[in-house]
């Protein structure tokens, strides 16, 4: 099965899709496509940049491509270039919000919401000398942000995602990547008390979870170890090895129909081939492929490794949109397609 590229997009990231929603961004600009109207936000960039970032190659290799969009209530959390911003709809105002202290970026799919519109993420940077890292919190829409917990320097490298578990009603923090960084931690919304999930191994680094009434489960995020999808007993606290994956695991999504995934191009013995999969499982026992990406063969250490990404939305919905980088005839870009649709390949 190929997707059919007469659907693709040109938008670098597809971050939220909903029946009435669409939020993307290419470059410095980011775009809410609410019924037949777009809005189109421009974000600060030094001109040079601006030149630069006129070439997706040269995007990739700078990084200017990269960009999270998140919406509220009353506007959009937007992270670029290491700052932070808050898009109103109200008045239509782009105010910077915040500065990050070692990161440009987070992943995507990695800021956590609570009922009551708490907002948590954390930085993600390379961290060489592996400074203290923030989890940031904010109470009203992203309209301001406050330190809610510090990992202290040298307990980890940086911050994957923050996740809300609606069962415990705590927030799942992930983080890496090497020796004894690979933490799991669950945490009260105030971060006063906070339990610590695992040994630090590889077994323990992954990027997101999948919540359900018994059990937390994930997959790992290891190039350097071949990948597992694990699964943690709530009552018991035990982790159980489960299925072995094809590759690393960044991002998933969540649908009617079932659960999606996509493993990574990247180097390592934890990459068993050279395909970027994309995953089904229809409860979370047994994933396979529905179909395989190749690499567009740029050095991966600097034009990024491939990756295949999935927008957010409401989980009732069906209809989602894949978006891709580096990835052979789809980098840069997006493809709208349908969870039952694809299930039915499997």
């Amino acid at each position: 099965m190929v997707l059919d590229k007469s659907k693709k997009q040109r938008y670098e990231i597809i971050h939220y899709y909903d029946k009435n929603l669409l939020i993307a961004s290419k470059h410095n600009k980011v775009f809410v496509k609410d019924g037949s109207q777009t809005k189109v936000i421009e974000l600060p960039e030094p001109n040079l940049n601006n030149v630069l970032g006129k070439s997706r190659v040269l995007r990739r290799l700078l990084r200017l491509d990269k960009c999270n969009v998140y919406p509220t209530a009353d506007g959009l959390v937007i992270i670029r270039q290491g700052i932070g911003y808050h898009y109103s709809y109200t008045n239509h105002a782009l105010t910077k919000t915040l500065e990050l202290r070692n990161c440009r970026n987070m992943l995507h799919q990695s800021i956590a919401r609570t009922p009551e519109g708490y907002l948590y993420f954390g930085e993600y940077g390379a961290n060489p000398k592996r400074g203290a890292v923030p989890i940031y919190r904010s109470i009203d829409e992203g309209q301001s942000w406050q330190v809610i917990h510090e990992f202290e320097p040298g307990q980890i490298r940086h911050v994957h995602a923050c996740c809300y578990d609606p069962f415990e009603e705590k927030v799942w923090v992930c983080t890496g990547d090497f020796g004894e960084e690979n933490l799991i931690v669950a945490a009260d919304k105030d971060f006063k008390e906070i339990e610590v999930i695992g040994n630090g191994t590889q077994l323990y680094r992954t990027c997101n979870f999948f919540f359900t009434e018994s059990e937390v489960h994930w997959l790992m995020d290891s190039q350097l170890e071949t990948c597992y999808h694990l699964k943690l007993d709530r009552k018991t606290r035990k982790v159980e090895k489960l299925q072995q994956l094809p590759g690393p695991v960044w991002y998933f999504k969540q649908t009617p129909a079932g659960y999606f995934t996509g493993t990574t191009q990247e180097i390592g013995p934890g990459v068993k081939d050279q395909f970027a999969h994309l995953l089904y499982s229809p409860d979370l026992k047994e994933w396979r492929t529905v179909m395989n990406f190749e690499h567009d063969g740029l050095p991966k250490g600097y034009f990024k490794n491939g990756i295949i990404g999935f927008s957010e939305g409401n989980v009732s919905d069906q209809d989602f949109y894949l978006f891709f980088e580096a990835i052979k005839g789809f980098d840069g870009q997006s493809v709208h397609v349908n969870a039952s649709e694809l299930a039915m390949l499997v």
